[in-house]
């Protein structure tokens, strides 16, 4: 073994294959089937064992994915054939016939039988990575040229005066009233309020009660009711807007709609009087005509909903990736032309930055044709301390530290990037007992595990390889055991929880600046315990950088939050830059309306008094709703009409009527708790290259 002060040899890689085509997320899962760790593969993908063990082989099991294919026209041919064995959904084959920049889609790899995968009875013993592997070595040799599994994602959780972002109570621009009629709001979240009056179309007393939402698709295929059907394109169940309307006139009387009776006869389940997907999409498009409601943005907009799996959210799975592409592919599909503005009200704090990520990459290229936006949340990370970064000189040592909490019931994954044109080496000290590899870990080592000296048991996982994503940078993704003792099984052990030392040290070429991020770990409901984020050391981490992975593509647009009351920015509304310097967010919007930042309110999931909700997961909506204006002006009443937006024009000229006025936060401002350097006055550049939205300015540069 050599010396903690010397480069640590590559060690062995079983998985070859994994290496180039395959992400780290991809690796690690490979790692954890040979390992028996089920419990971290279940927290990580959804892949439940059986509680028994079965006594036929089971059903097949399936990994979720996101695959890259090359570049070229002949992709719908290449989608055509793998279509069957792995599953890939035939609207994108459909998509890419006459669109050729589409390369990202997603798709399932078959792993085997339950009771092979789960049970050990593979030949090997120890779980089906033979199959992970040669799925993954067949999609190489048909053309694909990486394939992912992404990352955890979660609701930016934490309505407000309109006149804040310039929007008329009545909607009139140029002296036509705007409603996102014709216009098309996705919404991909969880909680669909289909029978509340916010979403039925405007109706006479006595009249049939009509929905406005023409597809709800129920991703995990949960609901009952008879009403759902397979969509044509993806698995899962979807219920018309046709179906919808007979289920409400079924359960409608004296012109009032029986909410419950309509939920139960759908088989959809909504337990709770909120919810985050209701408040979301009355928000953007909810018509405001519900005890004490108010309008959404957009109010006469078509909705199409997608419901994301219970077991992605409330584990925050790291295949939420191929939920939310393939609910914005359905969501066009669907859409069937007409313009359409998605809103996705999720995010994590993983990626590079820089728009490279797999499902950014994707996202952006739907975005190719015209009268297609895609908004996403900005993230609510400013004080998350879940971003760091340290530079690296030439011939020099850095180091940032990690705090892992105590009896945390999952897996902690922390990744680190830096640019190619340098080399570096890492090493880790423990909070606890020795570890090995305990040595600087040279660039090129795939995955491998980090085990206890005393007895051999992997705490963890380590790999340093060059990104794969195309953007000339090289990534470290340190992934740690749960520190709850109930991570013991098979050849896993808990990890130390406390303090762990990264260290970096340069090796070659020119100096580094290393950026980390560590995985979103803190919502979702776990069966067995809540879930704890782990952050950095407060002396190093940093609000800059600390937008959402997700929301710094090239073309969606993001959105940060402000008070509307106060015109504060929010305290938790993430920074900009990307890692490439590129101003992000483009835009914020209101997360709350009052002086105690409660929120705003908005749509509750029955036809209650509306529920507050706070966090840029509110301020998206209120710019998806804006877009769809922006899409009906273009399309029935601008010069020459209809005009076809594109998503550059869309995102352009929201942030060239953006107003000057924020102002720092208050209560972050005398906040001890918040350590000077780290308050929003200290990245002000960064915080605030652009500000709030303004709706008639906005309008007014397009043509009149």
């Amino acid at each position: 073994m050599p010396s903690i002060d010397e480069p640590e040899p590559l060690r062995d890689d079983p998985f070859p294959e994994l290496k180039e085509a395959g992400d780290p997320a991809l690796r690690l899962v490979a790692w954890l089937i040979r390992a028996g760790d089920f419990r971290q593969l279940e927290q990580r993908t959804g892949l439940r064992r059986p509680p028994d063990k079965p006594v036929d082989d089971g059903p097949e099991v399936y990994l979720p994915a996101l695959i890259r294919l090359d570049a070229g026209k002949s992709n719908a041919q290449t989608v055509e054939k793998l279509t069957k064995r792995f599953g890939i959904p035939t609207a994108y084959r459909e998509a890419m016939k006459d669109h050729p920049e589409l390369k990202h889609v997603t798709a399932r790899l078959p792993l085997g039988r339950t009771k092979a995968l789960f049970f050990g009875e593979s030949k090997e013993g120890f779980g089906l990575t033979d199959e992970l592997v040669r799925s993954v070595s067949d999609l190489r040799a048909a053309k694909a040229t990486h394939v992912s599994l992404g990352a955890p994602g979660q609701p930016s959780r934490k309505r407000s005066e309109l006149a804040s972002i310039n929007v008329p109570d009545d909607r009139v621009f140029n002296n036509h009233a705007l409603s996102g009629e014709r216009v098309v709001v996705g919404i991909i979240d969880d909680g669909c309020a289909l029978a509340h009056v916010d979403f039925l179309k405007p109706r006479n007393a006595g009249a049939a009660a009509k929905s406005r939402i023409l597809y709800l698709w129920d991703q995990a295929g949960t609901s009952t009711g008879a009403d759902w059907t397979a969509p044509p394109d993806f698995d899962g169940k979807e219920v018309s807007q046709a179906a919808i309307d007979r289920v409400l006139a079924a359960h409608t009387s004296g012109g009032y709609v029986n909410e419950e009776a309509v939920y139960r006869q759908l088989g959809y389940r909504i337990s709770e009087v909120s919810t985050h997907g209701t408040h979301v999409m009355g928000t953007a498009a909810g018509t405001g005509l519900s005890v004490m409601g108010a309008p959404g943005i957009a109010p006469g907009a078509d909705i199409i909903f997608v419901q994301l799996p219970a077991s992605a959210i409330e584990g925050g799975a790291t295949v939420l990736w191929q939920h939310i592409l393939d609910g914005v592919a359905y969501i066009f599909s669907r859409a069937q032309g007409a313009p359409t503005v998605v809103n996705i009200s999720y995010g994590g704090y993983d990626g590079p930055h820089d728009g490279t990520s797999p499902l950014e990459q994707g996202l952006d290229e739907m975005l190719a044709l015209s009268d297609r936006a895609i908004v996403l949340a900005a993230g609510n990370g400013f004080e998350a301390r879940c971003h760091a970064s340290v530079e690296v000189l030439r011939n020099g040592t850095a180091s940032l530290r990690w705090i892992v909490g105590a009896r945390d019931p999952t897996a902690n994954t922390v990744e680190f990037w830096y640019e190619a044109q340098s080399t570096l080496q890492v090493r880790f000290s423990t909070p606890g007992a020795g570890i090995d590899p305990a040595g600087w870990i040279q660039l090129g080592q795939s995955t491998t595990p980090i085990t206890r000296t005393s007895d051999g048991k992997t705490i963890g996982y380590v790999e340093h390889l060059p990104s794969g994503t195309g953007n000339g940078a090289n990534r470290i993704v340190l992934t740690l055991n749960a520190t709850d003792a109930a991570a013991a099984n098979g050849a896993a052990a808990p990890s130390p929880s406390g303090t762990w030392k990264i260290e970096f040290k340069h090796a070659g070429g020119k100096k580094a600046t290393v950026h980390g991020w560590i995985w979103r770990d803190d919502a979702g409901r776990p069966r067995d315990a809540r879930l704890r984020q782990s952050r950095f050391h407060p002396d190093d981490a940093s609000p800059e950088y600390s937008i959402g992975g997700w929301a710094t593509g090239q073309r969606t647009i993001s959105v940060g939050a402000f008070n509307a009351a106060t015109l504060e920015v929010c305290r938790y509304s993430a920074c900009g830059p990307t890692r490439d310097d590129r101003p992000k967010p483009e835009i914020y919007a209101p997360a709350e309306d009052d002086v105690r930042g409660r929120g705003v309110l908005s749509t509750s999931a029955r036809s209650a008094r509306p529920r507050r909700m706070n966090g840029t997961s509110v301020a998206a909506p209120y710019v998806t709703g804006m877009i769809a204006l922006m899409m009906e002006y273009a399309l029935k009443y601008a010069r020459n009409f209809p005009v076809h937006l594109s998503a550059d024009q869309i995102a352009r000229e929201l942030k060239n009527a953006t107003k000057k006025g924020l102002k720092f936060n208050r209560r972050q401002a005398v906040d001890k708790r918040v350590p000077d350097g780290k308050k929003q006055k200290d990245v002000r550049a960064k915080l605030l290259d652009t500000e709030k939205a303004d709706f008639i300015d906005t309008m007014k540069n397009l043509p009149q």
